[in-house]
């Protein structure tokens, strides 16, 4: 066969082979487009569907019901409303008052821990008022934590002063509870107090001690703590190390107020309802 032919042969397959492998290939294309187009729209009527279905949702349930019991008793304690003259230092206090159990006490100290950074709605003044109205530790140390986030540690010296004495109590479960507390106010002024339980005869003392002074001190603190790294008891030494490591990063002018971090740190626990 001549190379004409063969040409003629090969032009011919080739005129009508890629038509056609174009035309297989458009087909494809175009059924694997109405499959994707098609799967898109379900996607799109589900989507629509689940949408319709909460706005459904929403509708049936009205306005505000999707606050716990908790959570409306803090907004309403942390609103004021037409008809009620009160301020919110009296609406902390009349709830307090009324029911003076843990879950009341944790409610308000949140309240006033959440407000701590507008004064518009609980001034400073509100606070000095509602502190000597109140018998938790917890409400008081919260009023007083704000009041030094706010740059006056007035209120949490006196509330430190408070329970000082209860540091030479002889019964060493109270001492060991009184250094809890002072634990909780993350403030530097605590932990003059608490530096001499740390040569208290009996070791538990001695271990709260310095979780409280981890918890209050700064840099200054170092040298009392190190001196604990020979005490008899294995246990005051590794807390000994443990603390001064702690203290070691903080300058003499640490936590000479509290911030929001500290305060949050400590607030009571609120149970689920």
């Amino acid at each position: 066969m001549s190379i004409a032919k063969k040409y003629l042969y090969l032009s011919v397959f080739l005129a009508i082979a890629i038509p056609l492998c174009l035309g297989i290939l458009l087909a494809i294309s175009h059924h694997r487009n109405q499959v994707l187009e098609s799967r898109v729209q379900e996607l799109e009527a589900i989507i629509a569907q689940q949408e319709q279905a909460r706005t459904a949702a929403v509708a049936l349930a009205g306005p505000g019901t999707a606050l716990s019991p908790v959570e409306q008793q803090i907004k309403d304690l942390s609103t004021r409303f037409i008809g009620d003259n009160r301020s919110l230092s009296e609406k902390l206090r009349d709830f307090i008052a009324e029911k003076p159990d843990a879950q009341r006490v944790a409610i308000a100290a949140k309240v006033i821990a959440d407000l701590a950074e507008n004064r518009d709605a609980l001034a400073d003044q509100e606070l000095l008022w509602l502190y000597p109205t109140q018998t938790s530790a917890d409400v008081k140390r919260v009023i007083a934590q704000v009041l030094s986030l706010r740059g006056d540690n007035q209120l949490l010296d006196n509330y430190i002063a408070e329970l000082q004495p209860g540091l030479a109590n002889i019964v060493v479960a109270e001492r060991r509870k009184v250094l809890g507390e002072l634990g909780k106010t993350r403030y530097l002024g605590a932990a003059k107090l608490i530096l001499p339980a740390l040569m208290d005869r009996d070791s538990s003392v001695v271990l709260d001690a310095l979780l409280a002074l981890r918890n209050t001190g700064n840099e200054s603190q170092l040298p009392a703590v190190e001196k604990l790294l020979q005490h008899p008891d294995e246990s005051v030494r590794w807390l000994a190390g443990d603390a001064a490591n702690n203290l070691q990063m903080l300058s003499k002018k640490a936590r000479a107020q509290v911030n929001m971090a500290d305060i949050v740190a400590e607030l009571p626990p609120i149970a689920v309802e």
